[in-house]
């Protein structure tokens, strides 16, 4: 793209995720938000949910169609919820669009892999081979070039970058890594649950999905490649595990994740 306006849709955009990539595309230069869409919040306007964008994003919130969206801007962002963005990202990449999707739908590269997690066929393998995964720290370059970015989850990205620098050079076991992290409560996002009332989550810290979380693959995915890039898998640590406990703690937002190794020379 060259250094012109570049027209964005925002898919997705009332959630959570949605409302901070409308902040953020807002103040971007270059970005000039075209669309957003919503299905439980068409025909509102951005406000009546963001009032801090009032003056930033006066637009209205329309429902999906990938087709008509594709026609208007120069590229997507998808903030839907997982298992929602294969058929969109499929319709704006065959457009010719630039794509950015915040899902997991683009992330794990094994699609046996995201299909056993995610319990959803993944029917579009050849994007999946495109995708890029979003964390500039390690894939820079490979972003700078991409038509398709998956951008990482939560958690991943803190334990990722936390471990990233034993892992590449080798200095901790790759089956000894434990990895315990804390959430804020927006990161379950803005539907209504009971678990998230004030009441249920205020004075509590609450560990879920042990042993089960959906990250679990993306953080062993990123770690497995980057000792392999760096020459430090060996015949054992083909593919790294973890071990990952996620709590949700009672604050808006934010992650604290610690992670515990043993390392291969001691101290």
């Amino acid at each position: 793209m060259s250094e012109e306006t570049i027209n964005v849709a925002v898919v997705g955009a009332s959630g959570y995720t949605g409302g901070e990539l409308l902040r953020l595309l807002a103040g971007h230069p270059r970005m000039k938000i075209a669309v957003v869409t919503s299905e439980q919040s068409a025909g509102k306007p951005v406000a009546a949910l963001f009032p801090s964008l009032a003056s930033v994003v006066p637009l209205t919130f329309e429902a999906l169609a990938p087709e008509s969206i594709a026609k208007r801007v120069d590229a997507v962002f998808l903030a839907l919820p997982h298992t929602k963005s294969l058929q969109p990202v499929a319709v704006c990449m065959a457009a010719g669009k630039h794509v950015v999707d915040l899902s997991a739908d683009y992330r794990l590269k094994d699609p046996s892999i995201y299909e056993t997690w995610y319990t959803t066929p993944h029917d579009q393998r050849d994007l999946l081979k495109q995708a890029v995964y979003g964390l500039p720290e390690f894939h820079r370059e490979a972003i700078k070039t991409a038509k398709l970015v998956a951008s990482p989850g939560c958690y991943p990205t803190a334990a990722i970058v936390q471990l990233a620098p034993l892992v590449a050079k080798g200095l901790i076991h790759p089956d000894t890594i434990v990895i315990d992290a804390k959430s804020g409560i927006s990161g379950a996002g803005r539907s209504p649950a009971l678990p998230y009332h004030f009441p249920e989550a205020h004075e509590s810290l609450e560990a879920y999905k042990i042993g089960q979380h959906r990250h679990i693959p993306e953080i062993e995915q990123e770690l497995t490649l980057l000792a392999s890039r760096h020459g430090k898998a060996t015949q054992a640590s083909k593919h790294l595990t973890v071990a990952f406990t996620p709590h949700l703690f009672p604050m808006n937002r934010g992650i604290l994740s610690t992670a515990y190794c043993r390392l291969v020379d001691p101290m």
